[in-house]
């Protein structure tokens, strides 16, 4: 039997874009001696949309469990004999998952140790239930250790009384090299034949990247894209995603010829054709990773300044790597802020330069790097 530390990572779905960041991270433990292995589930209905579901040969895959209770839901993951004898398992701070109880249950007993993994708080506060997030924060003070979406998610969890030197920021990132070496290939001669199959002229273009969600504030986007063909009448408007707010996108779209509809856009060469036309990525809404994808693609980012974001709003520094528009400001601070944000000018040059510079730092390999030395430091601790 190995005598190399064993540590397990049991999350409830695989979404494409982790791939890589456990690849690396399996890599890294094992030049550190440590064996890393992967439990995971599958995407609930409500949440399939947000990314596509993968799978890794070397990691586990045990089919999630959906308990309905009332019009909330919770998850169970059935594997505990997958987690039996390691030494550390990392979980997603998640009140809905069942199995965080049952192995703090464990720890307690001194037979596991356990780590969170997650933001710190519900970041979506329209959807934030009283009663969950309170033992959210209850449960959140008990693991081993701690692994912290960002900064803010770090100062979420001291706020909950945790110990500060228990706590990892990981710095949440995705693979966007290859996304930036894409975008880098692509000729004006691709971009051109892009913008005549979608009839996008040779003005200014926004795009929209994310799954069409109520949070993203999708009304707000067509209304502030509106106001910006008032304006530059030669503006169009890619919309790359599925969801919800999908048939809203649609009647305008048929309203509207200068808005195109993509559906999804998960292959790279798509999405950095999408990215290579577009002067601005417009997301008034609940942004995540798509933070990470402007840097890359040297796109700056637009979106509005408040609560419902993901920790990754962190990473955008107002007016030097994309713009946040206040809230107060409405529809026309948001289309305000857009045109400026694709006019050539000062103000563009500025954030070019700051997508190039947070391109360096927002990185899979820094938060690949953080995450192995966490789990050396969490494996060590007492």
């Amino acid at each position: 039997m190995s005598s190399r530390p064993r540590v397990v990572i049991a999350y409830k779905s695989l979404p494409r874009y982790r791939v890589p960041f456990y690849e690396g991270l399996r890599a890294r433990l094992d030049e550190a001696g440590i064996d890393l292995g992967l439990v995971y589930g599958q995407a609930s209905p409500r949440e399939a949309h947000r990314s596509e579901d993968a799978d890794i040969d070397w990691a586990i895959r045990r089919r999630n469990r959906i308990l309905k209770l009332g019009r909330r839901e919770a998850i169970w993951q059935p594997c505990l004999s997958d987690v039996r004898g390691a030494d550390l398992v990392v979980v997603e701070q998640a009140s809905r998952v069942l199995l965080n109880y049952v192995l703090l249950a464990k720890q307690v007993a001194g037979r596991s140790r356990v780590a969170f993994w997650g933001h710190g708080a519900n970041l979506q506060v329209q959807t934030a239930r009283a009663a969950s997030e309170w033992l959210k924060r209850r449960v959140s003070r008990l693991p081993h250790w701690w692994f912290a979406y960002t900064e803010g998610s770090r100062r979420r969890v001291e706020a909950l009384g945790y110990p500060a030197e228990r706590i990892t920021v990981v710095q949440n990132a995705q693979d966007t090299e290859e996304l930036a070496a894409a975008v880098a290939r692509i000729t004006d001669e691709d971009r051109a034949a892009y913008r005549a199959r979608h009839g996008l002229g040779d003005g200014p273009v926004g795009l929209f990247l994310g799954s069409l969600a109520r949070e993203k504030r999708v009304d707000l986007l067509l209304d502030a894209a509106d106001a910006i063909v008032a304006r530059q009448p030669d503006f169009c408007l890619l919309v790359a995603g599925e969801g919800e707010e999908r048939r809203r996108v649609e009647a305008a779209a048929r309203e509207r010829p200068w808005i195109t509809t993509l559906g999804r856009v998960d292959d790279l060469p798509s999405r950095a054709l999408a990215l290579s036309v577009s002067s601005a990525l417009l997301v008034p809404g609940a942004v995540g990773l798509a933070a990470v994808d402007s840097f890359a693609a040297g796109v700056p980012l637009v979106t509005v300044a408040g609560d419902g974001h993901g920790p990754e709003i962190e990473y955008v520094d107002d007016r030097v790597n994309g713009v946040l528009v206040p809230e107060s400001a409405g529809t026309g601070g948001y289309a305000d802020g857009a045109l400026e944000t694709m006019t050539i000018g000062p103000v563009r040059t500025r954030l070019l330069d700051g997508c190039r510079a947070a391109r360096g730092v927002f990185t899979l390999d820094a938060m690949v790097t953080r995450f192995a030395s966490g789990i050396s430091t969490a494996l060590a601790a007492g």
